[in-house]
């Protein structure tokens, strides 16, 4: 009789979670999962998996290398076969995927090999792409270069969040690995090399949320929309204190100022940030400092014909400004090429 292949899931973050409950509901629980160490809870989206898996009886490992003795050890100890990632930021070394007999493979949210790289939800977004991809691929020894098992494309509503962005690939994740798992533990799973456009997206840092209000509304509310939770947020500076825009829109029926000034933008202390282009973004949600969410109405310090502080050139530099677009992002025109 054929012994039962065995298979271990990774991820650290919140984007792992509803694959990993799909698969313990259809009693194909992972016979090993590693997650991120309490030590790493401030990367985005960070999740602690230990109430899951206690849950369902699952071994659990947390480790903060995914290549380190300790999880190569504990490997080896469950008879692991097939590694699955789901959110985990460091390249699994070639060493470690010979060692298993089916390899591994990783979920990623971009249509490969578009997307390869850091950040893709906020990118996505930064991008403006209309519609984008689920990637189901073999790990090997680059970053997301690997054959591809299987996508599952969807359409992108033109004001999506990071945060509706974030559960709807988690979702989509979870209904493309639930499908190809059997196939892949059973060495039968489809493969075909990447082929196309190739974009390598770049790591993007807090500091790269700096809001430059001289930019169009578009892009202010881009910005705003594409670092929403679970990422760090859209930030600038007024009266010294650090503000994040935690969401919001452009009203076209409000009339701007100066950019960065504040204006009225309705009744009981609505306001407005006027934008480049003399559109008025209005923020529905702010943080102050490190300080919980508030209502921007609830805040007397942001008065009409105040100002937002205006960043220094080494400022704008340093975050990368011209990370956001000033022009759509042809998705589909890329993947046509």
């Amino acid at each position: 009789m054929t012994e039962r292949r065995r298979y271990c899931y990774v991820s650290g973050l919140r984007l792992g979670v509803p694959a990993l409950e799909e698969l313990c509901a259809q009693g194909r629980p992972p016979d090993l999962v590693v997650s991120y160490p309490v030590e790493l809870a401030h990367r985005c989206g960070y999740t602690d998996f230990e109430p899951l898996t206690s849950r369902h009886g699952i071994p659990h490992l947390r480790a903060a290398d995914i290549n380190s003795d300790e999880v190569r050890d504990a490997l080896s100890t469950h008879r692991i076969d097939l590694m699955v990632v789901a959110g985990w930021s460091q390249l699994v070394h070639e060493q470690l995927l010979a060692a298993l007999p089916l390899g591994g493979v990783g979920l990623h949210p971009s249509p490969l090999p578009v997307g390869r790289g850091r950040a893709p939800i906020p990118w996505t977004i930064l991008r403006d792409m209309r519609s984008s991809a689920v990637t189901l691929f073999h790990l090997d020894r680059e970053a997301d270069t690997g054959d591809i098992v299987d996508q599952l494309w969807f359409d992108i509503p033109s004001d999506t969040t990071a945060t509706g962005l974030y559960e709807r690939v988690a979702h989509l994740q979870s209904e493309l690995l639930v499908r190809r798992l059997d196939a892949l533990l059973a060495g039968s799973a489809p493969r075909r090399p990447q082929t196309g456009h190739v974009s390598v997206w770049p790591r993007r840092r807090p500091c790269d949320g700096l809001l430059d209000f001289t930019a169009s509304g578009a892009d202010v509310d881009r910005m705003v929309r594409a670092l929403a939770d679970p990422y760090p947020g859209a930030f600038a500076r007024f009266g010294g204190a650090h503000i994040t825009l935690c969401g919001g829109a452009v009203d076209e029926t409000v009339q701007g100022g100066a950019p960065g000034q504040i204006v009225a933008a309705g009744p009981h202390r609505r306001w407005g940030v006027t934008c480049g282009d003399g559109s008025v973004f209005v923020p529905d949600s702010l943080r102050v400092d490190e300080g919980v969410r508030a209502e921007p109405t609830s805040l007397a310090m942001f008065r009409p014909g105040a100002s937002f502080d205006v960043p220094s050139p080494h400022m704008l530099v340093a975050s990368r400004s011209d990370a956001v677009p000033r022009q759509a992002f042809d998705s589909d025109a890329l993947l046509r090429a």
